[in-house]
């Protein structure tokens, strides 16, 4: 490289380095994505579920039929879709078929994870519940966790991840599809992070 001029030395050898340094920051924030698992001890006033897959609508219900709430609240169900047609295509236990038709309410507003937060905040106070577990998938809950103590600052807010069935994340980098999702939220992430503070 000695036939170039040493400014654009100087500039090319900055551009690998932060190159680099945003690498390395979009592989720290898949490494240390929420994992599946949590304990809790007492049982919480609610779920809230925000749409987005089936798994996460049935880990819910999983955690509402095994006793961890006795409430929830599947927010951001698309226009049209009744709470029938909601329970017929998910893949249900008998007791979560119970659970479901007895203890769940879906909301339709929210467009967004604002919205999912603003429509929780009206959720909960409409059944005056001081603590929640926000279940969703793994790689939205970072921006999600910021969003929603945001929004509720004055409540308790417990989450639980959920791991896409077809999210590789140990070979993120093989898959197109993988890699475009994970940037996506990253970059969300990062917007919502230096954003809200």
């Amino acid at each position: 490289m000695s036939f170039i001029p040493n400014s654009i030395q100087r500039v090319f050898l900055c551009f690998l380095l932060l190159a680099g340094l945003a690498l390395a920051s979009f592989q720290q924030f898949i490494l240390t994505l929420p994992k599946a698992n949590i304990s809790l001890v007492e049982p919480l006033n609610g779920i809230v579920v925000v749409t987005g897959g089936q798994a996460r609508i049935q880990k819910g219900l999983e955690m509402l039929s095994g006793g961890k709430a006795n409430k929830m609240l599947i927010s951001g169900v698309g226009q049209g879709i009744s709470k029938q047609l909601l329970r017929e295509s998910l893949s249900l236990s008998d007791e979560q078929a119970l659970f479901f038709d007895c203890c769940v309410e879906i909301e339709f507003t929210a467009i967004d994870t604002n919205g999912n937060a603003r429509a929780t905040i009206q959720w909960m106070q409409k059944h005056n519940l001081k603590d929640v577990l926000l279940v969703s998938a793994n790689y939205h809950l970072p921006r999600a966790e910021i969003i929603f103590r945001r929004y509720l600052p004055e409540k308790k807010i417990y989450f639980q991840a959920v791991n896409p069935p077809d999210l590789k994340l140990s070979h993120w980098y093989l898959s197109w599809q993988t890699s475009r999702l994970l940037l996506k939220e990253y970059l969300k992430f990062l917007f919502v992070k230096f954003s809200f503070g």
